[in-house]
């Protein structure tokens, strides 16, 4: 019985130890997971600790710093205040948005076009206030100009410049300059001795040595000042005749008409000058009466003739009069600063007072020293104003006195006149003249050569001949139209023309003898060329069609429309070059300035925006890439894409080149910790820890009880054991003894 009962106690005790070590094994395996535990919360601890973000500074378009976590949408927005960057992918193309391709691919590669999808404009107000543009000198449609059509003239200004129009133009005008430098210098010579080397005996009597008094018997001034009008007014015959220089087409009727009338505007004074001693002879110009002065003041009576101020009294008698200050030009060529006393000629009236008393004088050394004085007078006239009436017009009058100073004056005049022929000659006729002539003529009665070497070049004659004629011909094909001209008659009908009528010369009645084909533009003027044509121009002067004027713009403008010419098609683009260059002079260089039609309050930099995307379009020209909206603003995205080097970073200089950037040693970049989620894992920390500590504690009593009971158990088993050990060993013993 008591062995059955160690026996019994001895399996529960084992059972007990069994489960003992279950228990503590289970514990043990708690405890692990404890452990692991731990290591996670320490690990998501640590992360928080490490979890840095991209950060990027920068500017709004106010100005305001910004700090904000780094996207593609953050990094190249638009401030005047930013660094521009921009992304690149490893192709070398530069990423940008969704919609800044869909500007681009619509301006067609035009970056104005691109720029003004921005709101972005390069303008002024300048030809607005400017106003339209109009000449009724010129012809249609030069005449009349919209300012916006002066705007796009002005605006491809530099492409007129470089354009092939400009530059045939301007070779040829070039060439043609040269040409007739060429023939005017290789022509003078002889021209000169055309005019001094007559087949007559010049009665004027200018020899080699252009000495007046040679040949000529004269006793007075008067007598060598008729002489002189006589030479050149068609008394005689003489070669240089003005009517005969007219005749040949050596002098044009304009410049013949201004010389005989300077000519004939020559009189000689007679009387005593007032406050001189000096006298002459002969007839007394005609003056005519003043009868409607111009009052400069109405109240003190002041009247200003030619800038001589003239004081009258309430009768209307002179009673002072203030003569105007010489120029430091008239002072050069002689002329006195220093007036007679007019004191003798007041009490007089106005009128007889400027007739007969109104002059200075002027002290002139000839060649050999001689000094002598030249009295000028300032004499009263009339003049047609545009709307029909007359009025009264002063100028200076030269008064010769009559003794042996008049020679000399007479003879400077008359060089004078021969050095006005010789720079207004028409040399292409004379040139044309002399080669149609026999040599031996020429060379007899001229002392002319016109097959010797002569000019600069040192061609002939014919050379420089042939040479302006071919000059010529390119250079008016630059300007006019070879087209033909319809003209009609007075009566409507079309003449064809065989040449050119001048008289009159705008009517264009022309009349044919070969019925075969009309003049063009270009032919009409090779002829006005020939016949020195004359018109009046914009500014009522009367100017002749010459181988100079045809290089100034404005004279053929003028020209084309008083001749009812056409233009060729090149030269219109020479014309808006000009009608620019001239706008320019008279108003000014345009003013442009950049203007952002989005930045209403005009708060920002358009023309910072302006670089800022000229920037951009510049490096989309050298390719692009599209970059999804979703991965723009994804911040994610871009720390990845730079940090594994899919993208690198690029940034503009101040000489508006794209330089790589290594993102790491950009400033603007940074990295920053977020606060808040590191004290959210701090705590989570701490709880779990906290939670594991107490459950491992928990756990560790529990083995130490379990340790406790195992060792009770494990003694009394110990005990049992030997207990029944010993029981058996004395029941053995005692079978044996039985």
């Amino acid at each position: 019985m008591g062995m059955a009962a160690s026996q019994a106690r001895l399996l529960t005790i084992t059972a007990r130890l069994a489960d003992n070590e279950l228990r503590s094994q289970t514990i043990n395996n708690a405890k692990m997971r404890l452990a692991a535990q731990s290591s996670q919360v320490s690990e998501n601890y640590i992360n928080a600790l490490n979890n840095a973000t991209l950060m990027f500074g920068n500017y709004d378009e106010a100005g305001n710093e910004l700090s904000q976590v780094l996207t593609y949408n953050a990094l190249t927005a638009y401030s005047s205040y930013n660094t521009q960057y921009g992304l690149v992918n490893s192709s070398g193309q530069i990423l940008v948005s969704e919609s800044e391709a869909a500007m681009f691919q619509n301006a067609h590669g035009n970056l104005n076009a691109y720029l003004k999808s921005h709101g972005l404009e390069y303008t002024t107000t300048y030809f607005e206030e400017m106003g339209n543009l109009e000449n009724e000198a010129y012809p249609a449609p030069f005449n009349s100009i919209e300012y916006e059509e002066m705007q796009l003239y002005y605006e491809q200004y530099n492409s007129y410049e470089n354009s092939l129009e400009v530059e045939e133009y301007e070779k040829n005008y070039s060439a043609y300059i040269s040409a007739s430098n060429n023939l005017i210098d290789g022509a003078e010579e002889s021209m000169q001795s055309y005019l001094y080397n007559s087949g007559n005996s010049p009665a004027m009597g200018l020899n080699a040595d252009k000495d007046f008094t040679t040949n000529i018997s004269a006793s007075t001034a008067a007598d060598y000042l008729n002489k002189l009008k006589d030479a050149f007014l068609g008394v005689n015959d003489n070669t240089y005749n003005l009517e005969k220089l007219e005749e040949k087409g050596f002098l044009s009727q304009t410049y013949s008409d201004l010389l005989a009338e300077q000519l004939l505007s020559y009189s000689l004074f007679n009387g005593t000058l007032p406050g001189t001693t000096t006298s002459a002879t002969d007839a007394l110009m005609t003056k005519s009466d003043l009868t409607d002065e111009v009052i400069k003041d109405e109240a003190a009576k002041t009247y200003t003739i030619d800038d001589f101020v003239i004081t009258v009294d309430d009768s209307g008698n002179v009673t002072n009069c203030t003569p105007p200050a010489v120029s430091a030009e008239d002072t050069e060529d002689g002329i006195s600063n220093t007036y007679p006393d007019f004191s003798a000629g007041y009490g007089s009236s106005l009128a007889n007072f400027v007739n007969n008393y109104m002059y200075y004088n002027s002290t002139i050394t000839d060649a050999d020293g001689n000094s002598y004085t030249t009295y000028y007078k300032y004499q009263a006239g009339t003049k047609t104003n545009d709307d029909g009436t007359t009025s009264n017009t002063y100028s200076v009058q030269t008064i010769i006195p009559d003794n042996t100073i008049a020679i000399a004056e007479l003879t400077e005049t008359a060089e004078t006149i021969m050095e006005t022929i010789m720079t207004s000659a028409n040399y292409e006729n004379f040139a044309d003249w002399i080669l149609e002539q026999d040599i031996n003529t020429l060379k007899t009665n001229y002392g002319i050569d016109p097959d010797a070497t002569i000019g600069k070049t040192s061609n002939t004659l014919r050379d420089y001949l042939n040479e302006y004629t071919d000059a010529k011909d390119a250079f008016l094909d630059n300007i006019f139209s070879d087209d033909a001209l319809t003209i009609e008659d007075a009566s409507g009908n079309i003449q064809y023309v065989s040449g050119v009528d001048t008289n009159p010369p705008h009517d264009f009645i022309y009349t044919s003898t070969s019925g075969s084909s009309n003049l063009s533009s270009k032919d009409i003027v090779e002829e006005d060329l020939k016949n020195g044509y004359s018109f009046t121009n914009d500014e009522g002067e009367t100017v002749v069609v010459t181988a100079e004027n045809l290089t100034d713009i404005d004279f053929v403008l003028q020209y084309l429309k008083h001749r009812d010419l056409t233009q060729s098609e090149s030269f219109n683009t020479v014309i808006k070059e000009f009608l620019v260059e001239q706008m320019i002079s008279i108003y000014g260089e345009p003013k442009y300035a950049w203007v952002d039609e989005n930045d209403l309050n005009n708060t920002g930099n358009a023309d910072a925006k302006a670089q800022w995307y000229t920037n951009l379009f510049n490096r989309m020209m050298q390719g692009y890439k599209v970059l999804e909206n979703g991965l723009a603003s994804s911040s994610e995205w871009i720390e990845y894409a730079l940090e594994s080097g899919i993208v690198s970073l690029e940034q503009v200089d101040k000489s508006y080149n794209w330089d790589s950037l290594d993102y790491k040693t950009c400033t603007k970049i940074t990295e920053e910790t977020v606060n808040d989620e590191i004290t959210k894992a701090e705590a989570e920390y701490n709880r779990a820890m906290k939670d594991i500590e107490a459950k491992d504690n928990i756990y560790d009593i529990e083995l130490k009880n379990i340790d406790t009971e195992h060792s009770s158990l494990q003694t009394e088993y110990e005990s049992i054991k030997s207990v029944i050990s010993k029981n058996i060993e004395r029941t053995f013993k005692f079978n044996q003894s039985a």
